[in-house]
């Protein structure tokens, strides 16, 4: 590979580059923890999903990016959207890469997605990828094209997000030391289960990194809701059938569109155990028991016994409708 930042990696390598130093851009000009979401899986729609910790105020990006060799004043993106639902909390993020210094180039352009057609010229359709847009700025601060008020400096785009509320001084420090022996494996079970009964209105997404204690983000695209679900499990089988699930308590944030799903699976049978246990958060937060790092989650196998968390108890097989009917469900709140 030449080292005199002439190489131009192909259009993937560069929209994962490019991606990931948004999210660079983001942590660094933060003043708290911001928690992250990327999804599993790419139908269009979003690339990331952010929030302070804790808080639930999501905001979506679309990024949309090029890569110069030669430093310009002129910036054209050219781009598809497929399955775009402008929403309030969703924004288009268009930057410019630079190839020899390999870093973002200031200013980038932070779109509402109700303002895009105000913004950028429609340009026909592109083939099975619907709309296709391009964007045309110039990067002069005293630039007076379309693009102009949406300039925001690298540095400052998180700041430029509206987000109303300052990070919460809570005591996270050790956050990435949570106990993740099986947490892995009961995630990737759950993010099966929900694709397979996807109707392709969904996005799925994962922290990352997977610190705040919200392993998964889901958004309809038509509608805007979120759900969030912790997944936990337990495979320790023993003389009682009990089983136990511990959830950090410094980043455990009850809020009603995020959800606990507790499951186990047999080791010694190589089995999932039948039933789940699945509620909101806020409901969690009122039966769980323990003061001190974490709150804990203690059930029986015996289907027999009645214990107050019978009530959240379903199919396991049903888990993942279950959480698919959480993000279509109605409410009085939508992501801010």
């Amino acid at each position: 590979m030449p080292q005199d930042g002439s190489w131009r990696p192909g259009d993937a390598q560069l929209g994962w580059i490019i991606e990931n130093r948004v999210d660079e851009a983001y942590i660094l000009s933060w003043p708290g923890q911001l928690e992250t979401y990327v999804p599993l899986h790419d139908t269009g729609g979003y690339d990331r999903a952010r929030a302070p910790l804790g808080s639930y105020d999501f905001r979506l990006d679309q990024i949309k990016g090029t890569a110069s060799v030669y430093l310009k004043n002129q910036v054209e993106i050219g781009f598809t959207t497929p399955n775009l639902h402008p929403q309030r909390n969703l924004d288009f993020t268009f930057v410019d890469f630079h190839l020899p210094t390999r870093e973002l180039i200031d200013p980038a352009w932070l779109v509402p997605s109700d303002k895009l057609a105000e913004v950028c010229t429609p340009t026909g359709a592109g083939r099975h990828r619907g709309p296709r847009w391009l964007f045309t700025a110039d990067r002069s601060g005293l630039a007076r094209d379309r693009a102009a008020k949406y300039q925001v400096a690298v540095r400052e785009l998180a700041a430029a997000r509206r987000w109303s509320i300052l990070p919460a001084r809570s005591a996270v420090a050790g956050v990435s030391a949570n106990p993740v022996e099986t947490g892995t494996f009961f995630e990737r079970h759950f993010d099966a289960a929900f694709l397979e009964a996807a109707s392709g209105d969904e996005v799925l997404m994962a922290a990352t990194p997977d610190n705040f204690g919200r392993h998964r983000l889901a958004f309809s695209k038509e509608t805007g809701r979120w759900a969030s679900i912790a997944v936990h499990g337990s495979a320790v089988n023993n003389a009682t059938n009990l089983i136990q699930a511990n959830i950090h308590a410094a980043t455990f944030f009850p809020h009603p569109r995020h959800y606990v799903l507790v499951q186990h699976y047999d080791r010694r049978r190589a089995e999932w155990y039948e039933w789940s246990w699945f509620m909101p958060s806020t409901d969690f937060a009122k039966l769980a028991a323990g003061k001190g790092p974490y709150l804990l989650f203690t059930t029986t196998l015996n289907p027999l016994r009645v214990n107050r968390w019978t009530p959240y108890r379903i199919p396991t097989t049903t888990a993942a409708a279950a959480f698919q009917s959480a993000l279509h469900r109605s409410t009085s709140r939508r992501a801010a």
